[in-house]
């Protein structure tokens, strides 16, 4: 943690940026293993990018994963398996998703739109979920701000959730971000100097913004 503040860094691509983003305070490190985003890491190249993470800190970042792939994350030696999906279609399976790998070690990140209703109906598939802004043919890494307000209302409503608030979270905003209520923070495209290229000095600057609230 950053003063009280959990942090996840994702789109981990390189040995380096995951050796800053430990040494930055990073609780938990993302590697995209999704093909279609810009941050991908290939299966071949996972397993040393893995010998540089703690294994308790290893999130599996996908879209639309079965049972088997996400089996599979795990036994690569993943601990968590994040998803995100578009709850209005029949693309993913978060139900049988929670079966095989239990409501602990799958994180959903539901795609919707601005203004759509969350829903309520995944709480019991999984006991963290994140919520990302939302970009028409994409998901996550986009650097859009999130509903901050939903997230505040999720938050409240579902108090024994953990709610990881996600999208365009960096240096600028991230005071906000806790002020608005968020105790898990997702970084990402926020402190990048391109996508999958890690910031050292962003983030040195989001850790002196959050141990500098913590203080006020």
């Amino acid at each position: 943690m950053i003063g009280n503040i959990t942090v996840k860094v994702c789109g981990i691509t390189r040995a380096a940026d995951a050796a800053v983003a430990l040494a930055f305070g990073a609780d938990y490190l993302g590697v995209n293993c999704w093909a279609g985003s810009p941050r991908h890491v290939a299966p071949a190249l996972r397993p040393a990018l893995l010998r540089e993470i703690p294994a308790t800190q290893r999130i599996a970042v996908t879209v639309n994963a079965s049972v088997p792939e996400a089996q599979a994350l795990l036994a690569e030696g993943f601990t968590i398996v994040q998803v995100h999906f578009n709850p209005g279609t029949s693309d993913c399976d978060p139900a049988a998703l929670s079966a095989a790998l239990g409501p602990n070690r799958l994180w959903l990140a539901p795609k919707l739109a601005d203004g759509a209703a969350w829903p309520t109906d995944l709480l019991k598939y999984s006991h963290t979920c994140l919520h990302d802004a939302h970009a028409k043919g994409a998901f996550g890494g986009t650097g859009k701000q999130a509903d901050w307000t939903r997230f505040q209302s999720l938050q409240t409503a579902h108090s024994g959730h953990v709610w990881v608030l996600a999208g365009g979270l960096g240096p600028a905003n991230v005071a906000s971000a806790v002020q608005a209520s968020a105790r898990f923070l997702d970084l990402n495209s926020g402190v990048e100097i391109s996508p999958g290229l890690k910031s050292a000095e962003k983030l040195a600057e989001v850790r002196n913004v959050l141990l500098k609230n913590d203080q006020s």
